[in-house]
């Protein structure tokens, strides 16, 4: 959980002098040659599902971060990740779908309506705070951000419970970063990034500890676990970004930030109350 929070804030500190996707793109490129590079030393088969690697690539990596990337430049980083924070909620409603064992229940709808409202919140705030100009738009970014994760997420559930997740995330984090480096070329100015020792340190930590080490962790969970159990990380990123952005970045923690969070927590909760305690607290 701290390693996802601190990404939130090292993002931000990378965008000072490398443009967002070209940040992101070289992140992904870097960390999926790394994880192949570690498959072929352990002896590992390089193959995997190519379906499946492609998906990840596209949505996780590349539509996920690509908006996240550009959202950050002109918002906080801790509204950022109060806004990714409701990934659980598309998660419920695309396992709900696509996966027998996960089934919608009514009590999503309450804990909607609840998290929405810490949205709402979080937005608003993020247009307080945040790029007079494209505020809005980058706030809308890193609330549809989540939603292409969820997709990744429930697609592994579906398909790589048989897979090496080092070389399945190796090659979808080398086609993400490809993609975003494809999309970056024509877009932005590769003359004006600035390598710093900051530039590099972000890109270097973000692509080791913010992407091989917990995107493997999370493919080999969810194996064991259910795709919206996992999403449940979410919940807690929130609160540990607003405080590395505060500590490290001099970002405001405001009332209405921290009340966002709350809010968005408390309607994942609501929206996956075991159902035996219902039945429980119904019957007593």
């Amino acid at each position: 959980m701290l390693i996802w929070s601190s990404t939130w804030v090292a993002i931000k500190i990378g965008l000072e002098d490398v443009p967002p996707l070209l940040s992101a793109g070289t992140r992904f490129a870097i960390a999926g040659v790394g994880l192949l590079v570690l498959a072929k030393a352990m002896g590992r088969p390089l193959r995997t599902d190519a379906k499946l690697a492609a998906v990840l690539g596209l949505l996780p990596f590349a539509a996920a971060y690509g908006l996240i990337y550009w959202g950050e430049q002109y918002v906080p980083s801790g509204l950022a990740a109060v806004l990714f924070g409701v990934m659980p909620l598309y998660s419920a409603g695309i396992a709900s779908v696509a996966l027998d064992d996960e089934p919608l229940r009514a009590r999503l709808i309450a804990g909607i309506a609840v998290a929405i409202g810490g949205l709402a919140l979080a937005f608003s705030e993020s247009l307080a705070l945040g790029d007079a100009k494209w505020a809005p738009l980058a706030a809308s970014a890193c609330a549809l951000a989540p939603l292409a994760a969820a997709i990744g997420n429930v697609s592994i559930k579906r398909r790589g419970a048989r897979l090496d997740p080092i070389a399945l995330n190796g090659w979808a984090m080398l086609g993400g970063g490809a993609l975003l480096l494809a999309m970056s070329a024509p877009t932005e100015d590769w003359g004006s990034t600035a390598i710093t020792s900051q530039a590099l340190g972000s890109i270097a930590y973000l692509a080791v500890i913010g992407s091989a080490v917990p995107f493997v962790t999370l493919t080999r969970l969810l194996r064991e676990l259910p795709a919206v159990t996992m999403s449940y990380i979410t919940l807690l990123l929130p609160f540990g970004a607003l405080a590395f952005g505060a500590a490290i970045y001099d970002e405001r923690v405001t009332v209405a930030a921290l009340g966002g969070a709350l809010l968005v927590a408390s309607g994942l909760v609501i929206a996956q109350w075991p159902r035996r305690q219902v039945v429980l607290a119904e019957a007593s």
